[in-house]
């Protein structure tokens, strides 16, 4: 563990370029959000939680959703991900409309602890995502789920118990199951905030890396303005209640992104600066 975690935390390569296809296309993963609303309750006491969202997701690019607390950010990917219907307005993937959790994209939540099945092992937990696939013999669903824990650097921790590992550990094996069902897109709900500072730099670069050698299309929704501009590619900035895209902003930081020569990037540091004053409401300094 204590190698693969050093290594992970600088990323290879570089990062896959987004791809503009046709929905017919076998790498058309974009998502459009066209006039999404989402309203709580009805008459008087209704609550508009979001308002009129606009927003592409470009095939294999890394988007961050970033907003204010209780801005809504969690029940847009829950209607991404098809977890959540709109109230108005609809989604769009591979060009089909979203009604239900569509095939080729996975959701990552935050709370990993009560995701996995205490009573199943490490490698049962991992396994969930295609042992119903009958054509697979025991042994290759053994062999297969050992193949993704070592993809998270979890080899030898197979035949381990949820509550017997680490939080990051543990976040881990989510990784590895969401990747076992080999989607296009991987829709990520704050999965670092319950980890402490360490683990969540090592758990971001493994984001990254498992992004580039899979050529994913990544949504996170997150309120840590570092994390937002340490990851993506794009970052869409909420406003309060009820919710509208306020802006959508180009990183333009460069791969491979570094966890700690990344950060002291004068483009990091000017765009984490920024966005800190737009979300703290301050003006601008001139």
């Amino acid at each position: 563990m204590k190698n693969f975690q050093l290594s992970a935390v600088r990323t290879t390569g570089t990062a896959p370029p987004p791809t503009h296809s046709t929905p017919d296309s076998p790498r058309a993963d974009g998502i459009r959000l066209a006039h999404v609303a989402r309203r709580f309750g009805s008459g008087d006491a209704a609550l508009t939680a979001l308002r009129d969202i606009e927003l592409e997701v470009r095939a294999g690019e890394f988007l961050a959703i970033l907003g204010p607390s209780g801005c809504g950010k969690s029940t847009l990917l829950q209607i991404v991900a098809g977890l959540l219907a709109p109230s108005a307005g609809e989604v769009l993937f591979r060009g089909r409309p979203v009604t239900e959790p569509p095939e080729g994209m996975v959701y990552l939540f935050q709370q990993y602890t009560k995701s996995l099945l205490p009573w199943r092992s490490v490698a049962g937990n991992v396994a969930l995502a295609f042992e119903a696939d009958r054509r697979l013999t025991r042994q290759q669903v053994q062999a297969r789920a050992s193949e993704y824990l070592g993809l998270v650097g979890l080899a030898g921790f197979e035949k381990h118990y949820p509550w017997q590992l680490s939080g990051g550990m543990q976040q881990r094996v989510a990784i590895a199951r969401a990747l076992a069902a080999e989607p296009r897109v991987l829709l990520l709900d704050e999965p670092f905030s319950a980890v402490d500072a360490l683990t969540r730099v090592e758990l971001q670069a493994l984001v990254l890396e498992l992004r580039r050698q899979r050529g994913l299309t990544v949504v996170l929704v997150t309120h840590d303005v570092d994390e937002a501009v340490f990851l993506a590619d794009r970052i869409a900035i909420l406003s309060k209640r009820p919710t509208v895209v306020e802006e959508i902003v180009e990183t333009r930081i460069p791969h491979p992104r570094d966890a700690i020569e990344t950060r002291e990037l004068p483009r990091f540091l000017e765009l984490r600066h920024t966005l800190m004053e737009r979300l703290l409401g301050r003006e601008p300094r001139p």
